[in-house]
């Protein structure tokens, strides 16, 4: 990987690159020729740039999606849990955690 100086505001890191053919509507190919020379890049920088970013894009949505479902599952252990809890150990266990937290950084627990 090196680095190429596009302009003052724009650098770029270039890879060894693979060649693919793509088959694109003749439309979209305008369209990406205009944006390219308007940013004063080439066909091939402006579509590796738009490919780069919509894998990041579709990773990062992967992984909100495992965030989100981690979270659905660790709230339905949350309700199994407290489903067979008394009201009075439910509470005892919510004063313990408010403790801890005013507790803060100094590290010690009630538990």
């Amino acid at each position: 990987m090196y680095l190429h100086r596009v302009s003052d505001e724009r650098v770029v890191f270039l890879m060894a690159a693979y060649k693919v053919n793509v088959s694109l509507p003749e439309d979209l190919v305008s369209e990406i020729d205009g944006v390219a020379e308007d940013l004063g890049m080439t066909r091939s920088g402006l579509i590796a740039e738009a490919s780069a970013r919509y894998v990041a894009d579709v990773k990062n949505l992967s992984a909100e999606e495992r965030r989100r479902k981690d979270a659905e599952r660790a709230e339905a252990t949350f309700k199994r849990i407290g489903a067979g809890l008394a009201p009075e150990d439910i509470q005892e266990m919510m004063d313990r955690l408010r403790t801890d937290r005013t507790r803060g950084a100094s590290g010690e627990s009630t538990w």
